[in-house]
């Protein structure tokens, strides 16, 4: 039988981790001595004490632990636990890393008068439901009508935070423009007479941030299209514009400028110069 201290140094933790284990029931003593109190813990408890250290380092809750643990689950329901909490992660870093983005489009923006180059990132997107209207446009500012007719048809109790236009023609000339006008749902929906709504599955994408004016915006989208370029990707999809709220924004809106790629066959990349 180990003393807590013992253990502790064992188990590479501090005293007050096991003594806060014990409180809140995840990992009890083997032995409490009636006349001292003195907790004693046997070696075969190392297991358990690194388990539970496993899942708080992979991001589990104490009490997402204690259940794993009352109730510990089989190889297949494991792997399972698993991947969805890699999914969990992978999205909060698609959050930070969209942050951090939006930050440097700030700060280029104010540091540069809106002039600088738009840092270019790559990522993949969400599996998102959305309800749209595609519509083919005799200039650029009738996409507000159809983000009109969205709301108008699909009511406001629904529809999520978050605009987004998916370019599927942006040829300038009367009927050239194919605009399909989206917004998210915060859960699946019929579509109403008129309007689409479906999944908009996950794509691997290059995109960027641009904050400022809409006159401004073409150069983040020389940017992203120099990126892919040099990445060895293609473009392989209708190019997508997602607009963020900027509220007491001096110089426009907060435009996320999406290309969804794939990668570009090996001998495009080797003719390439």
């Amino acid at each position: 039988m180990l003393r807590i201290s013992e253990f502790a140094r064992a188990g590479n933790v501090s005293v007050r981790t096991l003594r806060f284990y014990d409180e809140v029931g995840l990992l009890r003593p083997a032995h409490i001595s009636a006349e001292s109190g003195y907790r004693g813990y046997s070696s075969a408890q190392i297991a358990q004490l690194n388990q539970i250290q496993a899942f708080k380092d992979m991001g589990f809750a104490l009490g997402e632990i204690l259940h794993l643990l009352r109730r510990p689950p089989d190889t297949q329901e494991l792997q399972g636990v698993l991947r969805e909490r890699r999914e969990v992660l992978r999205g909060r870093v698609r959050e930070d890393v969209g942050r951090l983005a939006r930050i440097d489009a700030r700060l280029g923006s104010l540091e540069g008068g809106g002039k600088s180059d738009s840092l270019v990132l790559f990522g993949e997107t969400r599996q998102q439901w959305v309800v749209s209207v595609r519509e083919k446009l005799g200039s650029y500012e009738q996409t507000d009508e159809l983000f009109q007719e969205i709301e108008r048809r699909g009511g406001a109790a629904l529809l999520a935070e978050g605009r987004a236009t998916i370019w599927h023609s942006c040829m300038e000339g009367e009927g050239k423009i194919e605009c399909e006008a989206v917004r998210f749902l915060k859960k699946p929906m019929t579509g109403p007479r008129g309007l689409k709504s479906y999944a908009l599955r996950p794509v691997k994408i290059a995109f960027a941030y641009h904050y400022g004016s809409e006159e401004s915006i073409c150069r983040t989208y020389q940017s992203i299209a120099n990126c892919v370029a040099e990445r060895g990707y293609r473009v392989a999809g209708a190019k997508r514009e997602v607009y963020w709220p900027a509220a007491g924004a001096e110089t426009g809106s907060l435009t996320e400028v999406q290309f969804p790629v794939s990668e570009a066959r090996a001998t495009r990349r080797a003719g390439s110069a």
